[in-house]
Formats: C-alpha cells, structure tokens, sequence
C-alpha cells in the first residue's frame, strides 16, 4: 500500500512539474487511461498467478511479459508493475513533443489494453486483493 501512495505522489509531481511542458486535456486522460491499464493489468495477473494450479488448468502460470519470467511471485509482479507505472508517467514527462507524448500515452494504452482483454478472456478477475 505504501509503494501505491508513493507512486501516486511521483505521478502528481510529474504532473506538476510537467505543467510548464504544456499538457494538454488529452495527454492527461490519455495518462489516466495508461496508468489505469497498466493497474487492470496487474491485478488480472495477479489473480492469474493466485489461481493458477488450483482451479484452472495453467500451471504453472505463464506471463506474457519476458521481462518478468515465465512464472512471477506475487512481489515480482507487483514491483514491475510499479516500475512501469512509473516509468509510463516519467517518459510521457520527458516528451517534449505533443505529438510523441500522445503516442506514447495512446500506445502503453493499447498494449495494456490487449493484455487485460487477454487475461479477462482467459478467466481471470478483476481482483483487488493484491
């Protein structure tokens, strides 16, 4: 819980620091939408790792992502998932461009969006017991 408080206060003073960068309306629901994804996603494979070799027959689990292996723990999970919180909202920081800020933001959104709809497909929940 205190790994979420301290990414959502990285994020706020990114936001903030980035306001003389020029966001625009877009590039923060686009950062919201991302962020959230990415949040979405987490939490379907956390579900996928706890059920996983219980009652569904993928054991042992397998992560798509190769930067985390195969079978992640929990904590593995949760770090990476941290780490590209982060990094999401410090690249779209970093861009200076708008045109590239967008794409950034519209592309973490499409990957991350057909991660969840993958894992939401293949059974797993929605599950807010990290």
């Amino acid at each position: 819980m205190r790994l979420l408080v301290l990414v959502g206060l990285l994020g706020a003073l990114l936001v903030q620091h980035s306001s003389a960068q020029k966001w625009e309306p877009e590039h923060m629901v686009l950062a919201t939408t991302s962020t959230t994804f990415i949040l979405l996603d987490w939490v379907t494979s956390a579900d996928a790792i706890r059920r996983c070799g219980t009652e569904f027959t993928c054991t042992p689990s397998v992560e798509q992502n190769p930067l985390i292996g195969r079978s992640p723990s929990l904590g593995t999970l949760r770090t990476w998932c941290l780490v590209a919180v982060s990094g999401n909202l410090i690249v779209g920081t970093l861009l200076r461009r708008r045109w590239a800020r967008t794409v950034w933001f519209a592309g973490v959104t499409a990957v991350e969006y057909a991660m969840v709809r993958h894992n939401v497909g293949a059974g797993f929940r929605i599950s807010l017991n990290f």
